[in-house]
């Protein structure tokens, strides 16, 4: 015996279909929900944990930024001058966040590392970026930290992303520029591809 239910005008429908109608009503919207908030995104997956943005404000080349919405900052306010931003590659000094963060406003990836990072992984990094620069993905930078410790030897940041890392695991730093460059509010400005 079919269960159907009668309707304003008198059409009957069967209780079933309206059962399976609402089963794919609700796995759309799930389905939508793990579309556009990640499923959850964690810090194992390999692009790093978003950030609250800070802005964009442009200072004056030598004044801080602070206070950032996390360390290292993501965005935020950062120097407007002949000198930031900076040239893609590898800086062997610490550089200001405030310049860093207009590179990354221009869609690059910074890779921060602290003096507890091991010599093999400097290296591992620093070879990645010297090869990282001469492709289309050019826009990577490699910098010592010397602000307050991070709680790991690296992190990895884009525009409102950030990536901590133990150990110079080149598969999480690929994933994350793979998923962050250029996405950013000015991608198609800041420096040249090196050597052009």
């Amino acid at each position: 015996m079919k269960r159907r239910v009668s309707t304003p005008r008198g059409m009957t429908l069967d209780w079933r279909l309206l059962l399976i109608g609402a089963v794919l009503v609700v796995g759309a919207v799930v389905l939508l929900l793990v579309v556009l908030f990640g499923g959850g995104t964690n810090n194992n997956s390999g692009i790093g944990q978003r950030q609250a943005d800070g802005g964009r404000n442009h200072i004056a080349e030598g004044t801080s930024g602070a206070p950032f919405t996390s360390v290292p900052a993501t965005s935020g306010s950062h120097w407007s001058s002949a000198d930031s931003p900076g040239p893609w590659g590898v800086y062997p000094t610490a550089q200001p966040q405030e310049r860093m963060i207009h590179n990354m406003e221009h869609g690059g990836v910074i890779i921060w590392y602290q003096s507890t990072l091991p010599a093999a992984d400097i290296t591992t990094l620093t070879n990645f970026v010297n090869q990282q620069i001469t492709t289309e993905r050019f826009k990577v930078i490699l910098t010592p930290w010397s602000g307050v410790d991070f709680g790991h030897p690296i992190a990895v940041t884009a525009w409102d992303w950030l990536l901590y890392l133990d150990t110079a695991d080149l598969d999480k730093v690929r994933a994350f520029i793979d998923a962050h460059y250029d996405n950013s509010p000015e991608p198609f400005g800041g420096p040249p591809k090196p050597g052009t």
